[in-house]
């Protein structure tokens, strides 16, 4: 799973090093080893990069061009594309399932296709309840990971007290049989709900400790609605409740079962934060133009970007200043410029800043392409739908 505090990790790794990612295709790759096309493409690109170095790095590229090619001949994929972060003292390679576009770079690592895939792929957490306990769960793209389980325990002791009433009379029997049975099914009701209210708070802790954007609440209606109550206020918007008893099923299945509800969630969400950034309203920003000055300002918080939005932008070798205009020279200090994109400039803004990125895609893509194709948020969004986005 790629999260912002594994970005931040691998932006740590000492450069120079070499970043690739490679498109694996799983469905075109032999029995022992990654796709042939990816290989080639590797082989091929890497000495052209080698030819564009300076004499003195070309023997450390190769170096870890040379472990890398290794790794691939000898990797048999499971995934759709591989990230793969080669130093002379670090090794970090990522599954990926989505495909990405072909890479090699060499200086610090390159992070801007991963953090796009953080943008558009948000981490959601599923609550699986029944009689017997609560699971909690990690969903990221498809996948479904455990992370921890609360199992619910009562003590029926009492209800062997029922058996006493048998040493009186008929009548005295059945009066303490059945006052017997209503006090201990009221006890039972009542740890169930104190199971709830367990369940509801280390439910917010885990939405907290893993950052997730949403949170679903599986199980009988009594029981999730319980848990759904307890729940902290600013969750509220965020949780999504069904009744449906998910719990005996195995983890493939339950991902068959939860997927339409999320994919449903997500496109609503996606919905609410385009009319939010877009409705011109104090506090937000659109466009790219007027959306890269205050990003390089530091004034926007959360950014929201259509997916396949990468425009090559002129960054200033001296005062790091970048705009779309297409000068050689700055027009701040006069510095060199240089193109760069703008996935490239992304990373390091996101590291500075603590900034916040939401990639949508299909009708949401299409309605902030009206407006430039990016907008933002300055500062912390305080309306109901910012909210949702931050």
């Amino acid at each position: 799973m790629v999260t912002m505090d594994r970005l931040d990790t691998l932006s740590r790794m000492a450069s120079p090093l070499l970043t690739a990612y490679i498109y694996a295709n799983p469905s075109e790759a032999s029995q022992h080893s990654l796709a042939p096309a990816g290989v080639a493409w590797l082989k091929t690109e890497g000495r052209v990069v080698a030819n564009g170095l300076p004499a003195e790095g070309q023997e450390a590229f190769l170096e870890q061009l040379n472990r890398v090619e290794e790794f691939l001949r000898d990797h048999l994929p499971h995934e759709r594309s591989l990230a793969i972060f080669a130093g002379p003292s670090g090794w970090e390679t990522i599954p990926l399932q989505i495909e990405v576009q072909n890479e090699i770079h060499w200086g610090k690592p390159a992070l801007g296709q991963l953090l796009w895939t953080v943008g558009e792929h948000k981490t959601h957490g599923v609550v699986v309840v029944d009689h017997t306990g609560a699971k909690f769960f990690q969903y990221w793209f498809g996948e479904l990971t455990q992370h921890k389980e609360k199992k619910f325990e009562v003590d029926a002791s009492e209800w062997k007290q029922k058996d006493m009433g048998h040493v009186t009379a008929m009548k005295q029997s059945q009066r303490s049989h059945g006052t017997q049975r209503d006090t201990f099914e009221k006890r039972v009701d009542n740890s169930y709900a104190h199971f709830c209210i367990e369940t509801a708070h280390e439910a917010a802790a885990f939405c907290a400790e893993k950052g997730l954007t949403a949170l679903f609440l599986c199980g009988p209606d009594r029981l999730i609605k319980t848990v759904e109550r307890k729940l902290p206020k600013n969750l509220k918007q965020s949780i999504v409740a069904f009744d449906q008893d998910l719990a005996h099923l195995t983890l493939p299945e339950m991902v068959k079962h939860l997927e339409p509800h999320i994919e449903a969630w997500e496109r609503k969400h996606e919905a609410e934060l385009i009319a939010a950034v877009t409705s011109g309203e104090g506090g937000t920003v659109a466009g790219v133009d007027k959306t890269l000055a205050q990003l390089q300002g530091g004034k926007v918080r959360t950014l929201v970007v259509a997916r396949g939005l990468n425009p090559v932008l002129h960054r200033c070798m001296q005062c790091g200043r970048t705009d779309r205009s297409g000068s050689s020279m700055c027009a701040v200090c006069g510095g060199e410029r240089r193109d760069i994109t703008f996935e490239e400039m992304l990373p390091e803004l996101t590291r500075r800043q603590g900034l916040q990125i939401h990639v949508v895609s299909n009708g949401a893509a299409e309605a902030l392409k009206g407006a430039g194709g990016i907008a933002g948020w300055l500062g912390r969004p305080k309306s109901r739908s910012a909210n949702a986005g931050s």
